[in-house]
């Protein structure tokens, strides 16, 4: 899914700078990195993760 994302994001951005919308561009690439780097879904899958390992070590 992140992939497709990507992708979009990409393309998006392609689109904006063809057309010389340079700051719809830059806003969407700035977005996307913030969503990266500010994961919230990452975190609490880790946290899921460390808690099964450490239960099953046990």
């Amino acid at each position: 899914m992140s992939k497709a994302i990507a992708l979009i994001v990409g393309a998006w951005a392609m689109y904006c700078s063809m057309v010389g919308s340079y700051d719809g561009a830059v806003a969407i690439l700035a977005l996307y990195i913030l969503a990266v780097v500010l994961d919230p879904l990452e975190l609490k899958h880790k946290k899921t993760t460390t808690a099964a390992n450490s239960r099953s070590h046990e």
